[in-house]
């Protein structure tokens, strides 16, 4: 890969990384809720989760699957039911006093902000497939050096360029914290970032069209 190819795709990176999206609500609606510190296996989790999700799909893996309009249906479906699913139970989480003295299994959010789960759900992000296909589809060229460091670069690129372009949004919601001690202002930030995970479908929806 060329400088100005580096550049290219570092720059693709980063504006796929710090535009909306199921991250980065994600990781707002974790911040507001459990703070910036506790936040950050969530954004670790993502960061890397998603740089071994697109090393694996560059080095082999995605050559297949995306040759496979049935597999990427099945994956798009999956993707949007479990987002449906984040959405609801962001969207209710609950609020106010409760959240103090709930077991963990009524926190969702605090309960999903965790390196591994966070890790995991790259794989059924519908975004994520969508950067992964445009910068293997654009960026990995057979004349461009091996496979395995070509797959390097975009997992090493992608680390940088998701730490800093989650980074805000992880912030951004732990800024809302205090404002979201009260019952009310957490029931209406709950619901906006539910309202934005589903609205963050609609790049996939359209693409599927």
């Amino acid at each position: 890969m060329t400088p100005d190819q580096l550049v290219a795709f570092a720059t693709f990176a980063f504006v796929a990384s710090v535009t909306p999206g199921p991250n980065n609500v994600l990781l707002t609606a974790i911040g507001g809720s459990a703070g910036f510190r506790k936040g950050m296996p969530t954004l670790w989790g993502i960061v890397f989760g998603f740089s071994a999700m697109i090393f694996s799909l560059a080095v082999g893996l995605g050559g297949t699957l995306f040759t496979l309009p049935y597999v990427m249906d099945a994956i798009r479906i999956v993707g949007l039911v479990v987002l449906l699913w984040l959405a609801w139970k962001i969207g209710s989480a609950p609020v106010g006093r409760a959240d103090k003295t709930a077991p963990a299994k009524d926190k969702p959010a605090e309960r999903r902000g965790s390196f591994v789960g966070a890790a995991l759900f790259q794989w059924v992000n519908p975004k994520a497939w969508l950067i992964a296909a445009g910068a293997i589809g654009s960026y990995m060229h057979p004349g461009s050096g091996g496979v395995l460091q070509q797959a390097g670069i975009l997992a090493g690129v992608f680390i940088v360029a998701a730490a800093l372009g989650s980074l805000p949004w992880l912030a951004f919601g732990a800024a809302l914290g205090e404002l979201l001690k009260q019952p009310r202002a957490a029931r209406i930030f709950n619901i906006t970032m539910a309202v934005l995970l589903v609205a963050s479908m609609i790049p996939v929806i359209l693409n599927a069209g």
